[in-house]
């Protein structure tokens, strides 16, 4: 088991100050998403994220520097103007333990259905698709098995429901160090990045203790943060806080960071506790 020192690594470093408490929180999600299905065997659920704002605010250079994180070279966004409802569904056919990430769409008539996607929260079985085969046509069921993220799209339609964690980036000014720090992680090559996928990956143990304090981050959500928030939305944001103690164990995060992070993470639970009717609407 990998234990935390008291040195922040130079890549993480860079990262926070690039892109601050939400991007940190987004670094979270994305390293749980290397253990998704591991996760639904223990809490049957893993949150799908939203990550929302204006132009200009930096999802897209945020979500590079999680591709690269990844090992992967460029983003492996997919869209409807890239790919079929059944080239989708064959991407989340092999996805396993690994994100997928859809760019929102800027209109409801470019986005893939909401019906078709929703189980990717609780994944498994999540539909049909057709198949060619020598013989002609065959259905197959599609299984999902890694994590769902949603990037950009209409904010003034946000898809609150109990199956989303939804960090809304705001504009914040740039700061010298800020440009600094996008540009020193734009040079790093991947192999200054392999530290984390090998650790995500290779500390299991870590990640299914951590996830041992999810029933009391969530009840501290429903009792103490927000009232009222319905069980499943408690369990997302709660999964959050603890997979960012997992990065803590293996990375060190500086102490006023990680609370701040904890902090912003029971908000975004607050603001799922005050859109009840969004919710009503897009969960049934």
């Amino acid at each position: 088991m990998q234990t935390t020192t008291n040195q922040t690594p130079k890549w993480l470093d860079l990262f926070i100050t690039a892109f601050g408490t939400q991007g940190l929180i987004a670094l979270a999600w994305w390293a749980g998403a290397f253990h998704a299905q591991r996760i639904r065997e223990l809490q049957a659920t893993y949150p799908i994220l939203q990550i929302t704002g204006g132009a200009g605010v930096g999802k897209s250079t945020l979500v590079a520097n999680l591709w690269k994180l990844a090992g992967s070279s460029e983003d492996e966004n997919i869209s409807r103007a890239t790919h079929s409802i059944g080239a989708l569904l064959a991407m989340l056919s092999t996805a396993t333990n690994r994100p997928v990430v859809i760019e929102g769409p800027e209109t409801d008539e470019d986005a893939f259905s909401w019906n078709t996607l929703r189980g990717c929260y609780e994944g498994g079985d999540i539909g049909v698709r057709m198949s060619n085969t020598p013989v002609g046509h065959r259905a197959e069921t599609v299984h999902f098995h890694g994590a769902l993220a949603f990037v950009g799209g209409n904010d003034e339609v946000p898809l609150y429901n109990r199956r989303l964690v939804n960090i809304h980036l705001q504009r914040q000014p740039r700061t010298d160090a800020h440009r600094a720090a996008v540009q020193a992680l734009y040079e790093l090559q991947i192999g200054d990045f392999c530290d984390f996928i090998n650790g995500v990956r290779e500390n299991r143990e870590q990640v299914i203790y951590r996830l041992g304090h999810v029933p009391a981050y969530t009840e501290s959500l429903r009792t103490e943060t927000a009232p009222g928030l319905c069980p499943g939305v408690a369990r997302n944001h709660a999964q959050l806080r603890a997979l960012l103690d997992v990065l803590h164990d293996l990375f060190h995060i500086p102490t006023q960071v990680l609370h701040h992070a904890h902090t912003e993470v029971c908000g975004m639970a607050w603001v799922h506790a005050d859109s009840k009717p969004a919710e009503a609407t897009t969960t049934n």
